[in-house]
C-alpha cells in the first residue's frame, strides 16, 4: 500500500458520534517499580479518543458517576480534545473502572489480565451501565445538529439503537463492534442497521450465527496474531470470507488497545475515502485493514490500550506505520507516560469511603 497522506489535517473536522464503554483504566506493571498509571479506556472511550488524537471531532455519550474516577477520565479525553458535550456526571450513573495488569511469565513472554475488583480491599469496581433511552431523547436536538460521517457503538442496547437509526437517517456511517449479545432481539436489530460490524474471533466468533442472517456491508472478523478475514457485501456476487494478513510486533508489550486502534484506522481511512458516497471495493478495504492492522500492530509496542498516543506524536505515525508495513523495526519511544499515586485510595468506591456501593451489595 502506498502512502497516501494518511494523517494530514482535513477540513472541515470529521464527525464521529459513539456511545458504549467509557471507562478509566488502571494499567499496573507487575514487573516495573512504577505506580498504577490511569487513562480513559473501554472500547468507546479508546476508539473516539484515538480519533480525536487523528483530527477527528468525537463526540462520546456517556453518563458517568460523580466521582473522582469520573474526573480523572473527563480530563484525559479533554486534554485529547475530546468533546464531551454529551458526557454527564449523574449520582444515578457509574463511571466504570478496569484494571489491567501486565506483565511478563519466566520465559519472557508478556501478558495481560483484565480485573474487575479492586486489587487494594478486593471490592467489585464499578460497572458499565448503557445511556437511558430517556437520556437521548432530551439531547435529541444537540444531537440532530451534528452530521457526523460516523456513529460508533460497542454496547447493543435501546438507546445505542435508536442512534443508529436517526444517524443512519442522514446517510451516516454505522460501525457496530459488540462484545456481547445481551438482549438478542436488540442485538439482532443492531446487526441490521449496522454498515460495519467488527468482532473478535476469541470473544464473539459465534456470533456468526446472527450476522449469517443480517444484510451487512462490511463484516471484518479479527483473528489476533493470525490477521483477520472480511466479507463484503457489494452487490457484485455471493459474499465470501477473505483474509488479511497481520503485521510482526518488533518489540511486544502489551496487545490490550489493538483491536481499538484497528477500528479507529478503519474509521479514519474509510470516511476519507468517501465511503457514504460509493460502493466499497475488496481492493479498498484490503488498503483499509492493512492500514488499520499496522496501526495495531505499532501500539503493542506501547503499554497501555493508547500507550501510542503517550509517546509518539502525531508528526512521527506516518514513518512509524510505513515501516510496520515495510517489515522495518519502527524507532520505539516510551518517553512522556505519567504516573500516578495513591490510586485505589482515589478511584476506589470502598478504599474511597470505607463502605459498599450499591452495586458491591
Amino acid at each position: 500500500m502506498i502512502k497516501k497522506n494518511w494523517f494530514q489535517p482535513v477540513q472541515p473536522k470529521p464527525v464521529c458520534l459513539g456511545t458504549g464503554l467509557v471507562a478509566l483504566d488502571i494499567v499496573i506493571n507487575s514487573d516495573a517499580d512504577s505506580n498504577p498509571r490511569m487513562w480513559a479506556g473501554g472500547s468507546c472511550g479508546n476508539v473516539l479518543t484515538i480519533l480525536a488524537f487523528l483530527g477527528w471531532e468525537s463526540y462520546p455519550i456517556a453518563r458517568l458517576g460523580v466521582d473522582p474516577a469520573a474526573g480523572e477520565l473527563i480530563a484525559d479525553i479533554e486534554k485529547w480534545k475530546v468533546k464531551t458535550t454529551f458526557v454527564c456526571k449523574s449520582r444515578f450513573g457509574s463511571t466504570p473502572i478496569i484494571v489491567h495488569k501486565i506483565g511478563a511469565d519466566y520465559k519472557g513472554v508478556p501478558w495481560h489480565r483484565f480485573e474487575w475488583t479492586c486489587p487494594q480491599c478486593g471490592s467489585w469496581l464499578p460497572r458499565y451501565r448503557p445511556v437511558p433511552l430517556k437520556d437521548i431523547e432530551r439531547k435529541s436536538k444537540g444531537l440532530d445538529d451534528l452530521s457526523p460521517q460516523v456513529f460508533y457503538f460497542d454496547r447493543s442496547s435501546p438507546a445505542a439503537l435508536e442512534l443508529a437509526k436517526r444517524t443512519k437517517e442522514t446517510g451516516t456511517l454505522v460501525f457496530f463492534e459488540p462484545s456481547g449479545v445481551g438482549s438478542r432481539k436488540v442485538f439482532s436489530k443492531c446487526l441490521e442497521i449496522a454498515d460495519i460490524v467488527k468482532y473478535s474471533h476469541e470473544r464473539m466468533g459465534h456470533v456468526q450465527e446472527l450476522t449469517g442472517k443480517a444484510a451487512i456491508q462490511l463484516e471484518i472478523e479479527t483473528l489476533g496474531s493470525e490477521g483477520a478475514r472480511y466479507k463484503l457485501s457489494n452487490g457484485r456476487g455471493t459474499p465470501r470470507w477473505k483474509d488479511v494478513k497481520a503485521y510482526p510486533v518488533i518489540q511486544f508489550k502489551d496487545s490490550a488497545g489493538s483491536g481499538d486502534w484497528c477500528s479507529a484506522g478503519i474509521i479514519h481511512l474509510l470516511s476519507r475515502s468517501g465511503v457514504k458516497a460509493k460502493v466499497l471495493t475488496e481492493k479498498e478495504v484490503e488498503d483499509v485493514l492493512a492500514f488499520a492492522q499496522a496501526l495495531a500492530a505499532l501500539n503493542c509496542s506501547y503499554e497501555g490500550a493508547r500507550g501510542l498516543m503517550y509517546s509518539v506524536p502525531k508528526r512521527r505515525l506516518d514513518r512509524l506505520v510505513s515501516h510496520v508495513m515495510q517489515g522495518r523495526s519502527p524507532e520505539i519511544s516510551h518517553e512522556g507516560l505519567h504516573q500516578e499515586k495513591k490510586v485505589f485510595e482515589l478511584m476506589c468506591p470502598r478504599c474511597r469511603t470505607g463502605s459498599r456501593t450499591d452495586e458491591q451489595l
